[in-house]
């Protein structure tokens, strides 16, 4: 193997051609994802009801706490330190540190996994109440593990630019996910949630280890005491993305089960709806963000220490981001009653107010995403920690007060409030620790879009007839006819795909 063979793409200076490309990319393969998503939660829905929705996201939201607190991290520092050899090109240095990272993730995985065995009774009581759920828990340990060495192997493709090679393995997992799960929903019911999610995991992990031993060949040493003392760097930045992870899959574990507290016999019923609204207003607005780990995070690592090239592309993917991302949460706003018919079963009604309301946070987040990223590209790992740890406890506490008090779209405004509060401490506190310079070239865009989407959400929630979709088409025409006159002139993309269109109308 020759050091050609790491390099996929040429090392440039990147442009807005560059960002939207991969955010195409990745927005696209996060397309795939989401309708395999869609029609695995429209059976789960329609099969297994709230309740069932509720099962399966609590077992997958303790396995991801679970993971978070104990792979040190290394799944996502091993991006910064394997980027910046890959930006030097050595080869054998690539090759050691790959086998590195691959020892810290098996070790981290499997003790994840007993640290799951071990404590199956007290994570089944603390969640669900009773300890009817011990084996269920216990049977979930190896995901634990599965999820540790997925990380690691997702973290060497991305760091070593393989940026198409992942996003034909999520699609891949994607598909393979769907393929499992359904036939085991449809034939077992609620007796197939555990076995569906061991067999995704381990199909996960199975496709990602094929791709990346393709590109340097599988190799782990546990008993090596040098590739553990290499580990330690990464260690130490991870901990502050392990700790965070905490936070945050911490206080998930919190809302859910204060809305079941908060709840009562609908407990977790709410549950269901919570994240069914949670899943419409973020996950499916999401694919705008999805090459921002692929692509961005990589190239914003290599550029450390350059402060210029690091606020050039950090403004770069913020307006990218924001250009995408505000047409779609209209569309999302305006269609929202619709999608949930579609996506899930009728009783699922309940969770559009909260939906609606939470589109906020996508908006906010498009505008912090890339800035948060700042502590983990320069090391700074107590700044990153303590930025997460406030908007994680506001949170934790909000959402489920705001939902006592206000029911779902409470709940929904809570979330927006986490995201204006993240946009705030980041920027106010980012600016001076690291001489980032916010563009204010596109400053009236981004109000007019907020004010755009502010619009269409308040007119939602106050009238659900012609008057919405009237002053939704209006605002998602204007605000769309904005993004592409922007994009027409800062890339080459939109007159490409014209021509590419004008050349076939001729044919």
């Amino acid at each position: 193997m020759n050091k050609a063979e790491y390099i996929e793409e040429e090392k440039t200076d990147v442009t807005y051609d560059h960002v939207i490309k991969y955010t195409g990319l990745f927005g696209g393969v996060q397309g795939i994802t989401m309708l395999a998503s869609v029609v695995r939660n429209k059976i789960v829905s329609e099969l297994l009801g709230p309740s069932g929705l509720a099962l399966i996201n609590i077992y997958n939201t303790v396995i991801r706490f679970l993971n978070d607190s104990t792979n040190l991290g290394i799944s996502f520092s091993a991006v910064k330190h394997l980027s910046e050899l890959y930006e030097k090109g050595s080869r054998e240095d690539i090759e050691d540190n790959v086998c590195t990272i691959r020892t810290w993730c098996l070790l981290t995985g499997l003790f994840g996994c007993l640290l799951c065995m071990a404590f199956c009774p007290l994570i089944s009581h603390v969640m669900l109440k009773d300890y009817a759920h011990t084996w269920a828990f216990l049977a979930l340990a190896p995901c634990v593990l599965m999820m540790a060495v997925t990380g690691g192997e997702l973290a060497i493709l991305k760091s070593l630019r393989r940026l198409k090679t992942v996003a034909v393995a999520n699609v891949f997992c994607a598909l393979t996910a769907l393929l499992i799960s359904a036939p085991i929903y449809i034939f077992f019911r609620a007796k197939g949630i555990v076995p569906s999610l061991l067999l995704i995991n381990l199909a996960i992990m199975s496709v990602n280890l094929h791709f990346s031993g393709r590109i340097v060949k599988w190799k782990v040493d546990l008993r090596s005491r040098l590739h553990i003392l290499k580990g330690m760097p990464m260690v130490k930045l991870g901990i502050a993305y392990i700790l965070a992870g905490v936070f945050g899959q911490g206080a998930e574990l919190v809302i859910r089960a204060l809305l079941i507290s908060f709840g009562g016999d609908d407990g977790l019923d709410n549950v269901g709806f919570y994240q069914s609204g949670y899943s419409l207003a973020v996950s499916y607005a999401s694919m705008v963000f999805i090459a921002i780990e692929a692509d961005y995070f990589p190239r914003l690592s290599g550029a450390c220490g350059h402060t210029g090239r690091m606020s050039n592309i950090i403004n770069q993917q913020i307006e990218v981001c924001v250009l995408l991302t505000a047409p779609l949460l209209i569309l999302l706003v305006m269609f929202m009653p619709i999608i949930v018919h579609v996506l899930y079963a009728k009783d699922f009604v309940a969770a559009v107010p909260m939906a609606v309301s939470a589109s906020f946070y996508m908006f906010f987040r498009a505008l912090t995403l890339p800035v948060a990223y700042l502590p983990l590209a320069t090391g700074d790992s107590k700044m990153y920690l303590l930025t997460e740890f406030i908007c994680d406890v506001f949170m934790a506490f909000a959402i489920p007060l705001s939902f006592k008090f206000y029911g779902l779209v409470g709940a929904g405004f809570a979330l927006s409030a986490t995201g204006f509060l993240d946009f705030l401490i980041i920027h106010l506190l980012y600016r001076k620790a690291y001489h980032f310079t916010f563009s204010f070239r596109l400053v009236w865009f981004y109000v007019l879009q907020f004010v755009l989407l502010a619009t269409s959400i308040f007119t939602a929630l106050s009238d659900g007839g012609i008057v919405k979709w009237i002053v939704c088409s209006l605002t998602f025409i204007l605000s769309f006819v904005i993004s592409i006159r922007i994009l027409r002139r800062e890339t080459k993309i939109i007159s490409k795909l014209w021509a590419k269109i004008r050349k076939r109308l001729h044919k």
